[in-house]
């Protein structure tokens, strides 16, 4: 049996689950306490997650996954001020391999982020990927190819209407021998979006 990466059942809970949730529907100001980047250091914006690295906005936050030590009254006020109960939140976090958002808090009730997931599988095609996209709720803009100092990558842009706020996201999905490494942003305007992910498609590496 193939093991084609099935976004549906595997990745596409938790691209939904960073663009759906992070919706940020909040008016906090700040998303949390949480790391900048991978090195605590404000001024650092390269980041490392599931074998590759990449450049990511300066400011951003790290949210570990592995990171139990959270006070309950802090996240309580981080997954406020992402549309989400504290539950849910520790869910989602503990499902991607990196959780970047936005240090400057909710923007027009929308929390920007950048999630890495990485899945066994072999990439699909073009159609399969659009396909896979359009299931969970999010309308294809364009697919296309990059070649990137991580490897071969599919690149997905595409729009997620949810309520009454459109996200708008972009994919790579990085295809690194048996499995694929998918890291997405996400924010509540397209050219922000496409500027975040030229960046990560431009700094994209394996890690070292």
């Amino acid at each position: 049996m193939s093991r084609t990466l099935r976004l549906r059942h595997a990745a596409a809970p938790l691209l939904l689950a960073a663009a759906l949730a992070l919706t940020g529907c909040s008016d906090e100001e700040s998303p949390g306490s949480g790391n900048e980047g991978n090195s605590g250091d404000t001024n650092a914006n390269e980041v490392s997650a599931a074998g590759v690295s990449f450049e990511a906005p300066e400011g951003w936050k790290s949210l570990d996954p592995n990171d139990a030590d959270i006070p309950d009254d802090e996240a309580a006020d981080l997954a406020d001020g992402l549309g989400l109960t504290p539950e849910q939140l520790d869910q989602t976090i503990s499902g991607v391999d990196l959780f970047l958002v936005d240090g400057e808090g909710p923007q027009d009730g929308f929390l920007s982020n950048i999630n890495v997931l990485a899945q066994q599988g072999a990439l699909p095609d073009d159609g399969a990927l659009e396909s896979q996209f359009a299931a969970i709720g999010a309308e294809v803009i364009e697919v296309s190819h990059a070649d990137t100092g991580a490897g071969d990558a599919a690149v997905v842009e595409y729009t997620l209407s949810v309520g009454n706020r459109t996200i708008e996201g972009v994919s790579y999905l990085v295809d690194m021998d048996d499995e694929i490494v998918t890291v997405t942003v996400s924010t509540p305007d397209r050219a922000e979006a496409d500027e975040i992910a030229a960046t990560i498609g431009d700094t994209l590496a394996e890690a070292s």
